[in-house]
């Protein structure tokens, strides 16, 4: 009977402390949550910073313009209106989005000569912070000029083609294979007829890229005395493109 009491005793005292314990835990618990509850949205805060920073990059990042909904296909060189390889060293294309042009300059290229005329600061930027050179020739789409020829030249003469790829572009590449053709069959002196050919893939130009074009070739035949043709005719139900 003592021996069950005692063992009653001991319990009840063991109980006393394990209130008190308890009692302090208690005691503890708002300030134990209210510092879990503290550091959880902290954490949270830092992942939102981090994922607001990650989805407003701007230049790497693909335009979806056809819908609101996220479009998760990955961009490729084949979305790139008009694209064109012209050569080992020269592309051509329409306008390409920042996502087009980070491609771009893992597939080599270290140069892009715009021929859009109008502000080209965000290209500009991109452009730069991707580590490429920028050059701007506003060439009018309804007055091109044998001078524009002339700068373009001037920048491509720039290139080496050690260097990597230059691109040419415009807003649909209509500018750009003008250029790009021209280029090839005066300063490359490559076939007429194949050069003509990656042209007229793109488009057959109309009446005034057509006179624009033989004042470029009579240009060139005067300064080095060739004669260069072109086998090229015009659109002529294309007067307003």
């Amino acid at each position: 009977m003592a021996f069950h009491l005692s063992l009653n005793f001991e319990q009840t005292e063991e109980s006393c402390i394990m209130k008190n314990v308890t009692s302090r835990v208690v005691n503890l618990t708002p300030l134990l949550i209210l510092f879990l509850c503290s550091l959880a949205l902290t954490k949270a805060s830092s992942a939102a910073s981090y994922v607001n920073v990650f989805v407003n990059l701007p230049a790497y990042s693909a335009q979806d313009t056809s819908s609101p909904a996220m479009d998760n296909t990955p961009t490729t060189l084949d979305s790139l209106t008009n694209f064109q390889t012209n050569s080992n060293t020269m592309l051509s294309s329409g306008l390409p989005s920042p996502a087009h042009l980070l491609l771009l300059k893992q597939e080599g290229v270290v140069r892009v000569i715009d021929l859009i005329p109008g502000n080209r600061s965000e290209e500009i930027s991109i452009v730069n912070e991707l580590g490429m050179q920028y050059h701007n020739i506003p060439v009018a789409w309804t007055n091109p000029q044998v001078s524009d020829f002339l700068n373009y030249s001037a920048y491509m003469s720039l290139h080496r083609p050690e260097e990597g790829k230059v691109l040419t572009h415009c807003k649909l590449n209509w500018r750009g294979a003008v250029f790009t053709y021209l280029y090839r069959i005066t300063v490359l002196s490559e076939d007429e007829k194949t050069a003509k050919q990656d042209l007229l893939a793109i488009w057959q130009p109309n009446s005034t890229w057509f006179a624009f074009m033989n004042k470029v070739i009579e240009q060139h035949n005067t300064a080095n005395q060739t004669r260069i043709v072109t086998t090229v005719e015009p659109n002529l139900d294309a007067q307003n493109q």
